[in-house]
């Protein structure tokens, strides 16, 4: 289907780089902001003499607020997975696996495997992998829905653990699978990378909780790590489609370095302040990961895809909303849905523009593509997100 000029598209394609690490920085900063503000408020209440149930509030503030901005930086990783972070793709997946998905504990490999067959088969019940794990007969079958059933079936099941830690399954189940069809790796090469993170945390516990210097052991883990890497030849690697196995090791590597230095950090930092790092580590990065950041991916899914079609322009819309919703849920061009999926190349960034010159030189667009104006309340003559779920 041709909707737009080959010029217009070249043109709209150019990543814009700098744009894209600015936003990032200003994501990270906002969670240093909002970490700080946490830890300076413990601090005071402790100096104080504060009853201890004040940091209660303020803490679940902080992981709510922390779980959007992880959110919203694993939104710039799905602009990585395209390519549109830098324009060499080595170098695009490097960067993106360091700032973006290593600290989402995830990989832009496994993003990208699952990222692509939802484009091939956007809301196809046995082949878009965001439906996999029984979300269908759980989630979308239920659709269309009303707004006061939506409101108690999601707004108020985010206070519902069982809830939200199902779809925590369901993320890590469709990440590892991929696609249906595709090929199960026999690799036990990721495994061993896993297993050692996970032991080397215990023993940075354990060194903590003991007082003891984790730095030495944690040194002397991530030597026999890196012999055991250099001594694994690079087949052994090839677990994954779309890449070398030079690449696949030598991404191995990088993220072998990436927790090597996370975990050290965090064991200079226990040295120094206590174990009330790991702590705080652990409740404002740890938790609004499980917790929060799986919540909003899912909601983000719904407003995007529930209750629509299959075709090329009905299975996803258009939203217009408020500034905080924009933010926290539709930040990076999500709230122009439909126009990524027509065209999965352009940065975020210009996802209105092409809209707009949809409208104007596309007759079959401007008839089907499907707007709303507001998440719950509309304008008059207008339609909700609501409205579209309930229709």
């Amino acid at each position: 289907m041709k909707l737009l000029h080959h010029q217009q598209l070249r043109e709209w394609s150019k990543p814009r780089s700098w744009r894209n690490f600015g936003w990032l920085a200003l994501d990270y900063a906002c969670v240093l902001l909002v970490a700080g503000c946490a830890v300076g408020f413990h601090i005071v209440r402790q100096e104080q003499g504060i009853h201890w149930a004040w940091e209660v509030p303020v803490a679940l503030l902080a992981v709510f607020l922390q779980g959007i901005l992880q959110h919203r930086i694993g939104l710039m990783g799905h602009e990585s997975s395209h390519g549109l972070l830098l324009p060499s793709r080595v170098w695009n997946d490097r960067v993106a696996n360091l700032l973006i998905f290593y600290p989402l504990f995830s990989d832009i490999r496994l993003y990208r495997k699952r990222h692509l067959g939802h484009h091939l088969h956007p809301n196809d019940h046995e082949q878009d992998p965001n439906l996999f794990g029984g979300k269908v007969e759980r989630i979308w079958s239920k659709f269309p829905m009303g707004k006061q059933k939506f409101a108690r079936c999601f707004y108020l099941m985010f206070f519902w653990p069982p809830f939200v830690l199902r779809n925590l399954l369901d993320l890590f189940l469709t990440l590892t699978a991929g696609t249906r069809g595709a090929a199960v790796s026999k690799s036990r090469v990721p495994l061993l990378g896993r297993v050692w993170f996970i032991l080397s945390s215990l023993v940075l516990v354990a060194c903590v909780g003991s007082g003891a210097r984790s730095w030495p052991v944690l040194l002397c883990m991530t030597a026999v790590a890196v012999l055991v890497w250099a001594w694994l030849p690079a087949h052994a690697f090839s677990a994954d489609g779309g890449m070398k196995p030079d690449e696949l090791k030598q991404n191995a590597l990088q993220k072998l370095s990436f927790n090597a230095l996370l975990l050290l950090v965090l064991g200079g930092l226990s040295q120094r302040f206590g174990g009330q790092v790991i702590v705080g580590f652990v409740v404002l990065w740890i938790c609004p990961l499980i917790y929060v950041f799986p919540y909003l991916m899912l909601l983000r899914e719904i407003y995007q895809h529930a209750n629509a079609g299959t075709d090329d322009l009905n299975n996803s819309r258009i939203m217009h909303v408020d500034p905080f919703t924009r933010w926290a849920l539709l930040g990076y061009g999500n709230d122009y849905h439909l126009v990524h999926h027509l065209y999965p190349n352009i940065p975020h960034d210009r996802l209105a523009e092409v809209h707009n010159a949809l409208l104007r030189e596309s007759g079959d667009y401007a008839t089907a593509v499907a707007e709303s104006y507001g998440v719950v309340i509309a304008p008059e003559n207008r339609r909700s997100i609501l409205d579209m779920l309930a229709q």
